[in-house]
């Protein structure tokens, strides 16, 4: 509710009920006394039971935790931040129902294999149930700029094979949100490798040249194509707050075309994920008027609607 009150537009009616709806909840709530808590929810119940219309716009929510394999610390302490962000993740996955996490970086899994055999088994069983998405394709989200052309495809190679060898998956997707450039031959090298969707995020964030779409066609020096996707939101750790939600569908450049796109929630860099509060809150937000309608979903699912 104070959310919504402070980011839904000026004008909107919504953003007033939302104010009054908390004030109401903030009179009828003492925190030292539980028998007021059913009251306060009622309360809160009256403005989010309002659903939405049917050409809302569309938000995919899916969890992420993005580790960046090499930074700040050493690789034991990677590896570390995989095993706990791993197994939180895990936990929330059998607490919350519709909750799906996607997760990149084969060399990461390998390393949990090595060093909790046990955490990787419950990965694998996470992953048939398809709420653990293993995404990417590549070895690591490695750097565009630099490698050569040979390097590139290694990853693919590898990276796909470890993710068919332990997993039974080939992804469909190349998952880059953390990348400081892309090389042009990239769309052909995702196809020769399965792939024919591709994810990123930094190039969004160019505060000179603002990149016109948020999802097209990038076709590479050969005439190989991809369907690609910038999230509108312009993070890939976000909280899962109306802020959010709602910048998904106000900063989406191709919403006349394509009235959806996707949020990747959940603290990043150095890991942790998805939190409880981030799933109370975008469950909260699944259909409710004046904000955009969000859904828990594997981001191939997204690509699949949007290549239609």
């Amino acid at each position: 509710l104070q959310d919504a009150a402070e980011h839904l537009p000026k004008t909107a009616p919504r953003r007033s009920a939302a104010l009054m709806t908390a004030n109401r909840v903030i009179n009828a709530c003492h925190v030292d006394d539980p028998s007021t808590f059913s009251e306060a929810r009622k309360i809160a119940s009256e403005w989010l039971s309002a659903t939405s219309g049917d050409h809302s716009a569309r938000v995919c929510a899916t969890g992420h935790c993005h580790i960046d394999t090499a930074w700040l610390w050493t690789y034991a302490e990677t590896v570390r931040k995989c095993a706990r962000s791993w197994t939180t993740q895990l936990r929330l996955i059998r607490e919350y129902d519709g909750y799906v996490f996607a997760c990149s970086q084969a060399q990461q899994y390998a390393w949990i294999k090595e060093s909790y055999p046990d955490l990787f088994s419950a990965i694998r069983t996470a992953v048939a149930e398809k709420r653990f998405l293993p995404v990417g394709g590549t070895w690591v989200e490695m750097d565009c700029n630099l490698p050569s052309g040979e390097s590139l495809i290694r990853q693919f190679i590898e990276g796909q094979a470890f993710f068919e060898k332990e997993f039974g998956v080939r992804c469909r997707e190349f998952w880059l949100p953390d990348t400081f450039g892309y090389a042009s031959q990239l769309p052909q090298i995702m196809r020769a490798a399965g792939i024919e969707y591709f994810l990123t995020q930094k190039l969004s964030w160019n505060l000179t040249n603002k990149f016109p779409h948020s999802s097209f066609v990038w076709e590479g020096m050969d005439g190989s194509r991809v369907l690609a996707h910038f999230p509108p939101a312009e993070t890939y750790i976000s909280h899962g707050n109306v802020h959010d939600v709602l910048k998904s569908s106000s900063n989406n450049q191709d919403a006349g075309l394509v009235n959806e796109s996707i949020l990747l929630f959940g603290h990043g860099d150095g890991g942790g994920g998805a939190t409880p509060q981030m799933l109370e809150s975008l469950t909260r937000m699944k259909n409710v008027e004046g904000l955009p309608r969000v859904e828990f979903e594997h981001p191939t699912n997204f690509f699949d609607r949007l290549k239609k």
